[in-house]
């Protein structure tokens, strides 16, 4: 017997060049069409923008690789918004100390808009992890409840009050070494999130819960915990992404985060379609394929409503893609080696 030689290059890096090509062709017939595309300002506004769509992606990437799907995050995201927003507003807020340029109790008002986000999370992992609870079903309603909800805290209106003064803005404008804070926080969350997810015993159960639940109970695996943890990360990371949408916007809107669903499912899909899993560098992937796109577009002058389209055409080619198991079709049309037709010929 032989022994079957190692490929050169891994799955996983043959994946990353894949992406890379793609994302090198349409940066180039961009960059061909408008003069502006590659420049400076452009590209950092490119990935701030990305940084939202990408950081509400990378916690769904969470339950997409339990098998599960939530419809809640992007209402979720919403709630959150509009409470880091009322508590801006607050008295409080003017009256706390300064650290820097930004009032102090802006933090806190940040980490209660997120606890608020990984609370309706967590009633969503309960329902589908402890209670066998349809995940769709589920948390299509937690999220109109958490919609719903949002509209409480001004009744539909928009807050303006403290954000030009109370620095939250800073979110979104400050700088580490002119590179854009969000732009850092993404890179570090994808980072965190890679480690935990590629490199730790928690990220090879969460793999093996989504591949084979029973399998994992049997391997001793506690799966409900890691069903609940899903929803929460996810729910917590949009909850992230929309007060970062609130402070890009310099107002609390109820809607800061509705239109994320479609952005977030084509970038994980997109990753899948490559990878064949849902993967953490895979999805940061997808994010930046469909943002180069889109800035394209917008450059171009395109109409604002082509970018729906443009994400959904993407969406569904990415999961078409990944229900194809291209190493089935190999094996089946498998290329003989010259030891096979000499063999033959003979």
């Amino acid at each position: 017997m032989t022994d079957k030689k190692r490929p050169i290059i891994s799955d996983t890096l043959k994946s990353i060049a894949i992406f890379m090509m793609m994302i090198a062709l349409i940066i180039i017939v961009f960059s061909l069409i408008e003069d502006k595309f590659l420049t400076t300002r452009n590209l950092k506004m490119m990935l701030r923008h990305m940084s939202i769509s990408a950081v509400t992606a990378l916690g769904l990437t969470y339950v997409i690789i339990l098998g599960h799907y939530d419809m809640s995050f992007y209402m979720v995201g919403c709630f959150a918004a509009m409470t880091t927003s009322y508590l801006n507003k607050t008295d409080i807020m003017m009256d706390s100390f300064m650290i820097g340029s930004i009032h102090s109790f802006v933090i806190p008002a940040v980490l209660a808009g997120i606890a608020v986000g990984c609370a309706w999370g967590l009633i969503s992992g309960i329902a589908v992890g402890l209670f066998k609870m349809n995940d769709m079903v589920t948390t299509i309603g937690t999220g109109f409840i958490a919609f719903g909800t949002a509209y409480l805290y001004s009744k539909g209106s928009f807050i303006y009050d403290n954000f030009l003064t109370s620095g939250i803005t800073e979110i979104n404008n400050a700088q580490w070494f002119h590179v854009p804070f969000p732009i850092i926080l993404m890179v570090g969350l994808y980072l965190i999130s890679y480690l935990i997810l590629s490199r730790s015993k928690f990220g090879r159960n969460f793999y093996a819960t989504g591949s084979n639940r029973i399998a994992a109970i049997f391997s001793g695996v506690r799966v409900v915990p890691y069903i609940i943890i899903a929803f929460v990360i996810c729910s917590g990371l949009t909850s992230l992404a929309a007060i970062m949408t609130t402070s890009a916007q310099g107002v609390g809107n109820v809607k800061a985060s509705i239109n994320f669903l479609m952005p977030a499912y084509a970038a994980v899909y997109i990753g899948i379609s490559v990878f064949k899993k849902a993967t953490v560098i895979g999805t940061f992937f997808g994010a930046l394929f469909t943002s180069v796109m889109l800035n394209g577009f917008t450059l171009m002058a395109m109409p604002f409503y082509l970018s729906d389209l443009i994400i959904a055409v993407s969406l569904i080619i990415a999961i078409l893609l990944s229900k194809i198991d291209w190493t089935s079709i190999q094996k089946k049309n498998p290329i003989p080696d010259s030891g096979t037709e000499m063999a033959y010929e003979k």
